[in-house]
């Protein structure tokens, strides 16, 4: 799988890159443990920021491991996810999962964020339709 690294350009780093992610994030899928948000943009490629707070993962070892799980399965993903800014938020009981099941969760995620990126948005309610 050429091109399937995770160069800096593929991260989001600074909380300024990480605020319009949280203040607008049209695509979102979720489950009991992980969040996905993601927004548009105006790159050739995706970007990814993770979040995972020691309140819902208490061992580093445990968020160490969930951050190289959502790395690994995001580079796989990464052409599928073109033109997105993409935050993973972890929740409570992620710890508890095995790596199979994180794994098979988050690619149910992205094929979700996939989905609804690449449905056409409706078009703003001030156009009148064309007919």
């Amino acid at each position: 799988m050429a091109g399937a690294g995770f160069p800096r350009q593929a991260r989001l780093l600074s909380p300024g890159q990480f605020k319009p992610v949280f203040d607008d994030s049209p695509f979102r899928a979720s489950n009991r443990e992980i969040l996905i948000l993601a927004r548009p943009n105006d790159m050739s490629q995706a970007r990814l920021g993770l979040v995972v707070g020691k309140k819902n993962c208490k061992l580093a070892n445990q968020r160490n491991r969930f951050k190289r799980l959502v790395r690994e399965s995001f580079r796989h993903q990464q052409e599928l996810l073109t033109g997105l800014d993409i935050i993973v938020l972890a929740r409570r009981g992620i710890a508890e999962l095995d790596n199979r099941t994180i794994t098979q969760q988050l690619t149910k995620l992205w094929n979700r964020i996939v989905s609804s990126h690449k449905r056409p948005q409706a078009p703003p309610c001030d156009v009148p339709p064309s007919s």
